[in-house]
């Protein structure tokens, strides 16, 4: 068997790029066309070096027009300080949709909108909005010029209202589809942040209690004019602490270098795969990482659905909500499916994480096409979400228990035990 990239113009007159798995050329043909697929051209797929050498070039050809690009963005940012969020965005497409429904046109309410904006960064975005429509633009190629705040979900969105003549619906599926992050955010962030603030609280008391407590303990003890010696252990432990804050700058030195190393790691191509498979695989807070991440996916499909989008073209839109490669990875398997005439389904119920009460009611949308099943789905999702979200608070007082236990026994060890072999004159312990 053998990976194919292969290229063919679809029964709705798309050109698509499809890979198979076949034995031979002749193999994949044949299947392309029992699926009503003309094929355009069937090449072997290139192995992994090759690959990556060609990334590579393609990478040193763009990268002074990367880096001029980046500066740019970067004084920006820094001339108008302030981000754009989703709250301010929402904002925006509701004061939009009030002024169009009360017959105002899209250049009049933009103007009105502008006028009201306080974000500087974000004013400028719509000024430039503005400025295209009043050039003879659409309001999505408008907007297609600053993917960097706007979502490319919202933008296609409102490119099927203007395409379709129905832009004020859109709008209100836009609205909908920022709400739901905002959920989203706002629900991991009031439940888990204050958690594992307390977590890495905690450890950051452990290491100071071993960095300042344990190397001066010997030191106090003689200040009490006792004979009393640490344990063998802390002793050790003393003085390799003390070896360290010696030499600080070599350990700090070896610490920029492993983080220069894990940057780069983490930012090639296998090291995002890796690291973004562990992130679902995890055992504390995988499942639910990946539950956040389809239920946006779900929440995008459901959205250009309704725009009566073709699913293959839903699926496409919906790959650039999610940051993480490994779903990105199978959205686009998902893609192929539909395209060689298999349910996108399949995919994600192979990955065995989703309630199969949800699958079989996305599955019955997909025969029946029912956007209503679709509706019921992320109902299930959100329950399942809220559950996942139980599970995980259970689990992060576990592990904040056992590092206060670890505290507790270092204070004891290190600062109780010697002082009360100081007040009774150690002869409880000698």
């Amino acid at each position: 068997m053998q990976n194919f990239s292969c290229k063919v113009l679809t029964p709705q007159g798309q050109v698509a790029e499809i890979n198979l798995r076949e034995n031979d050329k002749m193999s994949c043909m044949k299947k392309l066309k029992r699926n009503g697929m003309t094929p355009i051209s069937i090449e072997p797929s290139f192995n992994i070096l090759q690959n990556k050498k060609s990334k590579k070039i393609t990478a040193t050809i763009h990268s002074r027009k990367k880096k001029k690009a980046f500066l740019l963005r970067t004084i920006s940012d820094i001339e108008l300080f302030n981000k754009v969020s989703i709250e301010e965005i929402k904002d925006f497409t509701e004061d939009l949709y009030a002024l169009r429904k009360s017959n105002f046109s899209t250049k009049h309410s933009l103007l009105t909108i502008i006028n009201k904006t306080e974000n500087p960064a974000f004013r400028e975005c719509l000024k430039n909005v503005l400025s295209s429509i009043e050039a003879g633009k659409y309001l999505y190629k408008a907007m297609k010029e600053h993917k960097d705040i706007f979502p490319l979900v919202y933008i296609n969105l409102i490119k099927t209202g203007e395409l379709t003549k129905s832009l004020d619906e859109s709008l209100k599926h836009a609205i909908t589809y920022l709400e739901d992050e905002q959920k989203i955010k706002k629900k991991v962030k009031n439940i888990l942040l204050p958690n594992i603030l307390s977590f890495f609280g905690i450890i950051i008391m452990l290491i100071l209690a071993i960095l300042i407590v344990i190397p001066n303990l010997q030191n106090i003890l003689m200040s009490y004019g006792t004979n009393i010696k640490m344990p063998k252990i802390l002793s050790v432990i003393s003085s390799l602490i003390n070896v360290f804050i010696r030499f600080w700058y070599i350990w700090l030195l070896i610490i920029i270098g492993f983080g220069i190393w894990f940057a780069k790691y983490i930012n090639s191509e296998n090291g995002k795969i890796k690291i973004d498979s562990f992130k679902y695989n995890n055992r504390l807070v995988g499942k639910l990482l990946y539950l956040l991440d389809f239920s946006r996916v779900i929440r995008s499909i459901f959205l250009n659905l309704q725009n009566k989008m073709r699913i293959q073209d839903a699926l496409e839109i919906s790959k650039n909500v999610t940051k993480n490669t490994y779903m990105f990875g199978l959205i686009e398997k998902s893609i192929n499916n539909v395209y060689v005439g298999k349910s996108w389904l399949d995919v994600f119920s192979n990955e065995k994480l989703l309630n199969p009460i949800i699958l079989e009611l996305l599955k019955r949308s997909e025969k029946t096409k029912a956007v209503q099943d679709f509706s019921s789905a992320l109902k299930y999702l959100d329950k399942d979400i809220e559950k996942e979200i139980n599970k995980v608070l259970k689990k992060l007082p576990e592990i904040s228990y056992i590092f206060v236990g670890l505290a507790l026994l270092l204070f004891v060890v290190t600062v109780l035990i010697p002082c009360m072999q100081i007040y009774l004159s150690g002869l409880l312990f000698i």
